[in-house]
């Protein structure tokens, strides 16, 4: 093993310790990570302004988006992961050089907005956001109607230090909207998070709920004995995922728990709204309903 070798195995190792996973998770961490990124993108945004695109989260109009870079896919490859990387559905690959809203949060504000217009601005709607990013927090928080709650179970950042699977400070039917994404896929027992999903959520209201799905693959894969980092990797596509959900038995377990599933794509919101947006066409959008 080189030198190089033996430092990235270390340097693994000590991201794995409960004390450094406290460290990031802390509000000093988080904030001066944030800080420093959004420094980086002032000063690179200039070359990336233009009136091609617009992204739908910030409201810049920009002549590109900023490619990522692509370490995502390089991890991927170096593990083996069971698909082609180029089947994982609502993936372009690209983020907002000035929000940095990534494409799957450009696809919630493209939603969100729709469904602003026929909200009644003269009453307050409650709102939950579980695992937060930093675009759709301040697009929802910039809302004069929304009464915004952040929540997760680890950040120390966010109002609630909640576990989904047993959202106990919260009533009944007490929120109007949620946004769950690409949560499910890291907790053990989802189905149990989605009936405390249905349970909070109002008559009536919506949730946005995505985890990665490829295409093609209809049946969930989740195995108790695949524990180690680089088997994860292989089959669920990240070190902290414990399955890798099919397209129908997503759908499927939504469902069970009282859900109504609505599926958005590019019919949805019109082929011009994909392209200003930069979003890729196989792009899906599942939204619960209750």
């Amino acid at each position: 093993m080189s030198p190089l070798e033996a430092l990235a195995q270390w340097n693994t190792r000590i991201k794995r310790t409960p004390l450094y996973q406290s460290y990031r998770n802390s509000v000093p961490y988080v904030a001066l990570k944030e800080w420093h990124k959004a420094l980086r993108r002032r000063v690179n945004l200039r070359k990336y302004l233009g009136e091609e695109y617009c992204c739908p989260v910030c409201g810049t109009h920009l002549r590109a988006f900023k490619q990522t870079s692509g370490r995502y896919a390089k991890m991927l490859r170096r593990y083996g992961y069971a698909y082609p990387y180029s089947s994982i559905e609502t993936l372009r690959g690209t983020r907002c050089p000035a929000c940095d809203a990534s494409d799957r949060d450009r696809l919630y504000a493209l939603f969100l907005d729709d469904e602003f217009r026929s909200f009644d601005k003269r009453r307050t709607y409650r709102v939950v956001d579980f695992a937060p990013t930093r675009g759709i927090q301040a697009k929802l928080k910039s809302c004069p109607f929304i009464a915004y709650r952040s929540a997760d179970l680890y950040w120390k950042s966010v109002d609630d230090q909640i576990d989904i699977t047993d959202m106990h400070p919260y009533a009944d039917h007490s929120f109007d909207l949620f946004v769950c994404s690409h949560v499910l896929e890291h907790v053990v027992e989802d189905r149990k998070a989605m009936k405390e999903l249905f349970r909070i959520l109002r008559p009536g209201g919506f949730g946005i709920v995505m985890v990665p799905i490829v295409r093609g693959v209809d049946e969930t894969h989740e195995d108790p004995e695949i524990k180690s980092p680089e088997f994860r990797w292989k089959y669920y596509g990240l070190d902290d995922h414990v399955r890798q959900y099919g397209k129908r038995d997503f759908v499927d377990r939504l469902t069970a728990v009282g859900f109504r599933v609505d599926q958005l794509g590019i019919d949805h919101f019109g082929k011009d709204a994909f392209r200003r947006a930069d979003l890729a066409e196989d792009s899906v959008l599942y939204v619960v309903r209750k």
